[in-house]
């Protein structure tokens, strides 16, 4: 995504549109496989020698279930997209592609969960994720696990 800066208009502009899912660069990770294009709803506005980018970026990406090892479709959107990118003198424009790129896999999960529905079973491949999972889904905080710290004397 290139902006052009001298055609911002003054109090900003508003871009949006969609970019390849090859920007995400994601051909070798046997985890994540993008499956659709990269949408974005950005506005851009100059304010004194900085380019401010503020919006929306989302897209969809497959992820290997970290519980059944099946892939799962998911949306993974950046509601808060922001980006300050210092201005030179004659500068004409700026990529956003690799911020983009940047903070939509920084929302990936680290072990991603597939659709579990009520009863337990995964929506993608109906295995009991419960019985994957075992019983008890690791020990339970104490009552008050903030206790100790409340008699801490300094």
């Amino acid at each position: 995504m290139i902006i052009e800066l001298p055609k911002i208009a003054e109090g900003g502009s508003t871009y949006d549109g969609e970019l390849p899912s090859a920007i995400m660069d994601l051909d070798a990770d046997k985890f994540v496989q993008p499956s659709g294009p990269v949408a974005y709803v950005l506005t851009a506005e100059i304010v004194s020698d900085q380019l401010i980018v503020t919006g929306q970026v989302e897209t969809t990406l497959k992820l290997l279930c970290s519980v059944c090892a099946d892939f799962f479709s998911t949306t993974i959107r950046v509601s808060s997209f922001l980006r300050a990118y210092p201005l030179e003198a004659g500068q004409e424009v700026v990529d956003l592609t690799e911020d983009i790129r940047e903070d939509i896999l920084l929302e990936v999960p680290n072990y991603p969960r597939g659709n579990i529905d009520e009863d337990g079973h995964c929506r993608t491949c109906g295995r009991d994720v419960k019985r994957l999972l075992g019983p008890d889904k690791g020990p339970e905080p104490p009552p008050d696990c903030w206790g100790p710290l409340d008699d801490l004397k300094m």
